[in-house]
């Protein structure tokens, strides 16, 4: 990046800058206070719109010249323009994105930085991808497991060390597991090859005492299918006997039940016909049939026949009426005999109690009947007794207890052979808890620091660190390397430990590399009269000497110095800087 212009207004201590750059390096000299730093700052802050000198944006007003409204500063590159006013913060940018533009602008930004920062930034400055499929593909160059290297690549987009984190948590946990399993501690050693103990057992006893369950089964199915049938004929045989018995007695009562039936049947017809004279003469029932109607044509005849003397047919004939009369009362009587009407309850209860005792020696007789053909009719059934069930009750539950004592043994076997199996699954899954660990710890040592990450960052510090030997040689300055840990080091001495001028070298190296290697070709350099008048020579012939090689479009140094820098090469200008504003050449020597 060529900085071509830069203009300055009323930016804290630069208040009327406007200078043209036409050489790759320009120093701007001046006493102290004489605006170099706020031109420096003003810089930086048109190129990136950040503002470091405050920290809240109501401040920016204090970034405004005492007495001044408002400030401007643009500068003018081969990629455009790039400006920022104040107090509103209004920043204009260069149409490009440069990760590296805060490193050059503020060379002490790098050695700031913490140890995964610095980094990451190199990984990028260097173009060393970080994406999953090249992380993959290292992975399983390395023998790493496919499908856990899957699982962890999702934590790589919060770097290495998470993802190594994370594998060695994994690894924590498949350490859980075996020590869950094996009742101890994970080690390397001891955990290759460990097994569970495994019980003794006796398999051909198992299949011997299985053969044997078979026929005890066989046998207590035969004897319960045998008792099923005793008990079935013990119960036809007890039925049987109990109806025999009954039948024989009905039957013995059968010729009893013969001559009640034929006595009760008479003593009922006796009965009815009781109780119909009764009713005739009660009139409650109507005198129908020959002897009644005889005796009202008696009765007619001999109500015409005043005959005296009577005959002997006349005396015979009253004779007959009044037999009649006196059984069934007057043939032309109305209302009925009263004495009649009294004896008929009693006469109906006596008719219906022969009734019911002929209904019941009916039905006595047709049972005896029955159980008399019954006897005749009855086969032998087969006689079980009690012992006989016994006997086989005795034989089931004998061979029920013999499978009982196989069964407990085959039980216990087969719990011996279980725990055998258990023993042989728990070794399996050790040895699957134990290869977790292996392959969870060498993925994780694969992206530690000294893993794949420090392959890649040896690849990122081989240019970085090629470029700052250079320098050093081009110097005569001590040499910075940037180590694996991210250690920087100046000469033999560690960047926290060196000078403030030190630093400051160390600084300004790792700057310039950064630009060379990002292509900005562009650094800003405050503060180079930190150095020594010697080492300040050294900076500006550095400078020149990377100008004509093509490495630096632009460098801009800022210094207090006692007067403007003479005898540059044909690459370097020089501005002098007095009260915020920019002095022509001839004046400023004259004022130095």
């Amino acid at each position: 990046m060529k900085i071509n212009h830069i203009v300055a207004t009323n930016f804290i201590g630069a208040s009327s800058i406007d200078v043209s750059i036409e050489t790759p390096v320009a120093v701007f000299a001046g006493n102290n206070g004489a605006g170099k730093s706020s031109l420096c700052e003003g810089i930086s802050a048109a190129l990136t719109g950040d503002v470091s000198r405050v920290a809240l944006k109501k401040e920016y007003g204090d970034l405004v010249t005492t007495g001044k409204k408002k400030a401007e500063v643009v500068v003018s590159t081969d990629h455009g323009e790039a400006s920022i006013a104040m107090p509103d913060g209004k920043h204009v940018g260069l149409p490009l994105h440069a990760e590296a533009l805060p490193f050059v602008l503020r060379p002490s930004l790098f050695s700031s930085m913490k140890d995964t920062e610095r980094r990451t930034f190199l990984f990028g400055l260097t173009g060393i991808t970080l994406n999953g499929a090249t992380v993959k593909e290292q992975l399983i160059q390395r023998e790493c497991i496919s499908a856990k290297v899957d699982t962890v690549l999702p934590m790589l987009r919060s770097g290495f060390p998470a993802a190594c984190e994370f594998a060695k948590d994994k690894a924590k946990e498949a350490k859980g597991s075996w020590k869950a399993i094996a009742g101890e501690q994970w080690g390397k050693d001891k955990s290759e090859g460990w097994e569970a103990e495994i019980p003794d057992f006796d398999a051909k006893r198992l299949t011997a005492l299985s053969e044997q369950l078979v026929t005890v089964d066989a046998r207590i199915e035969e004897h319960s299918r045998t008792l099923g049938s005793l008990q079935a004929k013990h119960a036809a045989y007890t039925k049987h006997t109990a109806s025999a018995e009954n039948n024989a007695v009905k039957a013995k009562e059968l010729t009893r039940y013969t001559e009640k039936l034929a006595f009760d049947e008479a003593e009922l017809v006796k009965a009815e016909a009781a109780l119909l004279e009764a009713q005739q003469r009660a009139g409650t029932a109507p005198r129908e049939g020959l002897v009644h109607d005889l005796a009202r044509g008696v009765d007619y005849l001999l109500s015409f026949e005043e005959v005296d003397p009577a005959t002997e047919q006349d005396e015979a004939a009253r004779a007959a009426l009044a037999a009649y009369e006196k059984q069934y009362g007057k043939v032309k009587q109305e209302g009925g005999d009263a004495e009649a009407r009294a004896a008929l309850p009693a006469l109906i209860q006596a008719r219906d109690l022969m009734k019911r005792s002929v209904d019941n020696d009916k039905r006595a007789l047709d049972e005896a009947k029955t159980a008399a053909a019954a006897l005749e009719l009855s086969a032998d059934v087969e006689k079980v007794t009690d012992e006989d069930i016994a006997a086989v009750n005795r034989s089931l539950e004998a061979a029920r207890q013999q499978r009982k004592t196989l069964a407990d043994e085959q039980q216990k076997i087969r719990n011996q052979k279980m725990a055998a199996d258990a023993a042989v699954e728990t070794t399996k899954k050790a040895a699957a808890h134990h290869a977790d660990v292996i392959e969870w710890l060498a993925i994780a040592d694969q992206l530690a620091p000294d893993g794949i990450p420090g392959e890649m960052l040896a690849n990122a510090l081989k240019p970085i660190n090629a470029h700052l030997a250079e320098y050093s040689r081009s110097t005569g300055w001590p040499s910075v390397e940037i180590g694996a840990d991210m250690t920087i080091r100046y000469g033999k001495h560690l960047y926290s430990l060196c000078s403030e001028s030190e630093k400051w070298r160390a600084d300004a190296m790792i700057a310039v590399a950064i630009a060379v290697l990002s292509e900005l070709k562009f650094v800003l350099l405050d503060r180079m009269d930190v150095l020594q008048i010697s080492a300040r020579g050294d900076l500006l012939a550095w400078l020149d000497e990377l100008a004509d090689l093509g490495d630096l479009d632009s460098a801009l140094a800022f210094g207090t110095l006692k007067q403007l820098p003479t005898g540059l090469a044909p690459t370097t200008s020089a501005f002098w800087i007095e009260s915020g504003s920019l002095k022509h050449a001839e004046a400023a020597l004259e004022t130095a």
